[in-house]
């Protein structure tokens, strides 16, 4: 699962999510518990046409329900994959490189490239994607 502190950058850094079935999420990065929105556990609603996630069966919150906006998405690799390539320029090249440390991320653009290592795939995809969307270089 993505690191806490790696969704908060994200989200931060103006990544909207449209909760979906299957999703994982957090409430605070300080004590990352995820929460899987599933029938039965928290599911989708709407309230004043926003998403919100109700929550069901969980006698130890103090609350039915919490804004999807306000709860911090914990993307999947997957995800993170695809926002990345959703967010590089077109003709860039991104590569995922397994090593006995981790795994390594790449992308290369013409006269750009930025890189991440990390333990777990997701997090190197979230650190390269921070990088693309906070403008950093490296070359």
């Amino acid at each position: 699962m993505i690191d806490g502190t790696l969704a908060q950058g994200l989200s931060d850094a103006g990544i909207r999510w449209q909760p979906a079935n299957g999703d994982w999420f957090c409430l605070d990065t300080s004590d990352v518990e995820p929460w899987l929105i599933a029938p039965g556990a928290v599911e989708l609603g709407l309230h004043d046409g926003e998403p919100v996630l109700m929550f069901h069966g969980a006698s130890e919150w103090a609350m039915d329900a919490v804004h999807a906006v306000d709860a911090i998405w914990l993307p999947s690799e997957q995800q993170a994959r695809l926002l990345l390539m959703e967010h590089v320029e077109g003709h860039a090249v991104v590569t995922l490189e397994s090593r006995a440390e981790g795994v390594r991320c790449r992308v290369q653009h013409d006269d750009w490239m930025y890189e991440s290592s990390a333990v777990h795939a997701v997090d190197a995809y979230a650190s390269v994607l921070l990088a693309v969307l906070h403008g950093e270089r490296e070359r």
